[in-house]
């Protein structure tokens, strides 16, 4: 169902058709899951690894002594021979960007 108001024709589906038309060019909408667009320049984002449950309980581990069992493998990876990590599909870059999400240089215990 069409109408006509005006010089522009109108559909019945609640704006739906503009909307979509405006969705097809990417630049107009902001926020898109995956862009690297800031939604809201003024509130500063945090880290999930930094807050909640589980950063206390990381937290707690790594005051005890108990290892991450990523860091663990970052450790086995490193000393694997190149040969051996291009055979599991392990690169020095994979390893390094493992070792700095999860803090694995950060030593045991109590640290500030």
């Amino acid at each position: 169902m069409t109408a006509t108001t005006g010089n522009e024709a109108t559909s019945g589906d609640g704006g739906f058709q503009e909307r979509l038309r405006n969705a097809q060019s990417s630049t107009r909408i902001r926020g898109v899951p995956g862009s690297d667009i800031r939604v809201a320049p003024g509130i500063r984002l945090i880290d999930p690894m930094n807050q909640g449950v589980g950063a206390l309980m990381r937290n707690a581990q790594r005051l005890f002594g108990v290892a991450n069992r990523h860091c663990i493998d970052v450790e086995i990876w490193r000393s694997l021979s190149p040969e051996e990590r291009i055979v599991r599909h392990i690169s020095s870059s994979d390893v390094a960007k493992i070792d700095e999400e999860y803090k694995c240089d950060k030593p045991p215990g109590l640290s500030f």
